[in-house]
Order: structure tokens, then sequence, then C-alpha cells
């Protein structure tokens, strides 16, 4: 199985203020469903990312994603919703 990164070099989330998303939070889930779906690592698909996946304090993280479509819904640290984006092509 290979992966492709979600966003390169990495995944990186900012606040309504334009600062990093530290400690923000990006769920998985199948296209068009509230069913999770697994993120990983690395390309080589060989460590799955929790779901949701937590952003560090530069708001970054390692999202590599497997075949099929996705959807992300991102959130602060508190669980408010930022947004959602349906239909991200996986490898």
């Amino acid at each position: 199985m290979t992966a492709i990164v979600a966003i390169y070099p990495k995944f990186q989330a900012i606040d309504s203020s334009g600062a990093p998303l530290s400690g923000g939070l990006l769920y998985t889930y199948s296209a068009g469903t509230t069913t999770p779906k697994t993120s990983y690592t690395t390309p080589a698909a060989a460590t799955a990312n929790s779901n949701p996946v937590v952003l560090d304090s530069r708001g970054e993280a390692d999202v590599w994603l497997d075949t099929g479509n996705y959807k992300f819904k991102l959130t602060d640290s508190s669980q408010v919703e930022i947004w959602t984006v349906d239909n991200i092509a996986g490898a």
C-alpha cells in the first residue's frame, strides 16, 4: 500500500487571526459520511494517525491519505468546528 500526502510537506492549519492552530483536531472520514477513515504518518502507510489527528504547536501534522475520497473536519482544541471539506482525493 502507498499513501499520498494531504498537503505537502505537512498539513498545517491556522486560526482566524492567522496564528498556528496549536492543539487543533483534524478528523478524517470517508467522503460523504461521518465514518472515520484512516490517515497515516508516512507514505508507506505503516502507522495510522490518531483520529482525530492532533496538531502540534505549529498547527502541523504528517497526514498521508489512502485510496478513495476523504472528508476532513477541522476543529480547535475545544472541538469548535472551523471548517469541513468533503471529497478530498486520496491515493
